[in-house]
């Protein structure tokens, strides 16, 4: 007789099934995931299963570990991780907030804490890993200004209603797809709309540090506004005029400096200033471990001594601190 035929959610992306926990260990590792995987009591798995595709900025995966497993993650990962569950339970501990993934109930994970995952035996999620790069630029984008803390999201994910319902039916539909050999989502276009409607969900639908700004920003600032952002983020690493951000808002520059001021509080240039510092901040927080001179030289600051008041007066410390501080 032949084995059944695999319909577990993403079989035509299959990484790995097999019964021994080395080798899940060993693929996971080589995929740079800082991850504990389980061992049963007789030392072998039962029916370990992962599948998974790498979409731009999403990694989706449906895990199954058919035993009792621990996994760790430690904030050196800089993804927010989405676990929905298909079957069984498993228990996310961050800190000393513990969220169980069962039922009605998914988990948000931040890149804030350590977070540790207790999965029982028959456990199956779908696991979606947003890029932390991509999360931020959307979010910046969303506010119309540089986000330079960690978003930190509440980790409780309500299914049963509202964002996490639809979230749900949204990413069930697209494995679905993504399980099809003709699917629409093999269209680079109508990923990159994917990928954007769950950021976008996800930033609006679940509570977290910058909410409450997001909300008071809801409020659509003028086209002409937007066209000048859109211009300073693509050529921050470039001089940027008064008369340049004009002529891409293509309105008067007083207009524009006043569209500017009701819609962000500051003047066009002093908000390429001040997002040009943001940059230098969240580079210093990534901990490349190039020199200061070299980071703030590249966002246009030559003079060292004028960069490191202005730093403080934005971010209430001085650049060496943030440094120590990651």
């Amino acid at each position: 007789m032949h084995a059944p035929a695999d319909r577990s959610p993403l079989h035509r992306h299959p990484e790995l099934h097999c019964s021994e926990p080395s080798r899940v260990a060993d693929l996971l590792a080589a995929k740079g995931f800082d991850l504990v995987l389980p061992q049963s009591r007789d030392g072998t798995g039962n029916g370990m299963h992962i599948n998974a595709i790498d979409l731009p900025s999403i990694h989706m995966c449906y895990v199954s570990y058919g035993t009792e497993a621990v996994a760790r993650t430690t904030p050196a990962r800089t993804d927010y991780r989405i676990q929905l569950p298909l079957a069984g339970r498993s228990v996310s501990v961050m800190e000393r907030t513990e969220v169980s993934c069962t039922g009605s109930q998914g988990v948000v994970s931040s890149p804030v804490w350590d977070q540790t995952i207790r999965s029982a035996a028959d456990s199956q999620r779908l696991m979606m890993y947003f890029a932390g790069d991509a999360l931020i630029r959307h979010m910046s984008a969303m506010l119309g200004e540089a986000v330079t803390q960690t978003v930190c999201f509440q980790p409780a994910l309500d299914l049963a209603g509202g964002f996490g319902r639809s979230l749900r039916r949204w990413v069930m539909l697209a494995v679905d797809e993504l399980d099809q050999s003709d699917a629409l989502l093999a269209n680079p276009l109508a990923v990159a709309q994917f990928e954007q409607m769950l950021l976008t969900g996800l930033v609006c639908g679940q509570p977290h540090n910058y909410s409450e700004r997001l909300m008071r920003h809801a409020t659509v600032s003028p086209k002409s506004v937007r066209r000048a952002m859109d211009y300073i983020h693509a050529h921050l690493q470039e001089p940027i005029t008064a008369g340049q951000l004009a002529s891409a808002a293509g309105v008067p520059g007083r207009t524009l400096y006043s569209h500017f001021r009701r819609a962000t509080g500051l003047a066009p240039l002093a908000y390429v200033r001040k997002a040009r510092y943001e940059r230098v901040y969240r580079e210093l927080l990534s901990g490349t471990g190039e020199h200061l001179t070299d980071i703030a030289s590249r966002w246009g600051f030559e003079h060292m001594g004028r960069f490191a008041q202005g730093y403080r007066a934005l971010f209430g410390e001085r650049p060496s601190d943030t440094i120590r501080r990651k």
